[in-house]
């Protein structure tokens, strides 16, 4: 049964994947990949899930690398980072090391306007994060291996809709990146390809791996 808010391509399916809302929700750009702004509570409780918030030895080892493939204004990835970084900040009262390495992010979007946004308010407020413009959707230049050689990610935030997840260089994105050892944490809908390493089913979060 057709949905009267809803958007359909010519064999009936929905193009868009929020079509169950009344509303077209703020900063909608297109069906396939629409701009839409992720909550506060939902950027924290992916920094637990993955976890990016507290003071395990793994927030004390490498560096850490954040990549939001779909960042928008990146608004989220700012967020996050600002947030990670309190926690590497805080040296425990008997460290005798030097303090954590900073984490840094890496944005990706196919709109200009979007990541020129995102430049201003990275710089605004200090945050070090490498802006690309670019359409992961076709992804023509292989962007698992710049991100896992050339950025060295750790870690990838994704709220992409359903149809993007079904793309065939989408699938191999996040495929490519939990085979590289980079964490993938998925919003609100996530690709049925990988099998789940953990989630937070309140907060709509799934987490996948090197085991995923």
């Amino acid at each position: 049964m057709l949905e009267a808010n809803a958007v359909y391509d010519q064999e009936g399916a929905a193009l868009f994947a929020f079509h169950d809302l009344n509303y077209i929700p703020f900063g909608f750009s297109s069906d396939e990949a629409p701009y839409i702004e992720t909550p506060i509570a939902t950027m924290r409780a992916a920094a637990t899930l993955m976890g990016l918030d507290n003071s395990s030895d793994a927030m004390a080892g490498e560096k850490t690398v954040v990549c939001d493939l779909g960042c928008g204004d990146g608004d989220l990835l700012i967020s996050l980072l600002r947030h990670i970084n309190t926690f590497k900040t805080a040296t425990p009262s008997n460290a005798i090391d030097s303090p954590r390495p900073q984490a840094t992010g890496v944005g990706i979007d196919y709109s200009p306007a979007l990541i020129e946004a995102a430049i201003l308010a990275s710089e605004k407020q200090a945050v070090h994060v490498a802006w690309r413009i670019y359409d992961f959707n076709a992804d023509l230049d292989d962007i698992v291996n710049q991100l896992l050689t050339v950025q060295h990610v750790t870690h990838v935030f994704v709220y992409l809709t359903p149809k993007q997840l079904a793309l065939p260089t989408v699938h191999n994105i996040l495929v490519g990146l939990c085979k590289g050892g980079v964490m993938v944490c998925c919003y609100k809908y996530h690709p049925l390809y990988l099998k789940a390493a953990r989630s937070d089913k309140l907060m709509e979060l799934v987490v996948f791996d090197a085991s995923s």
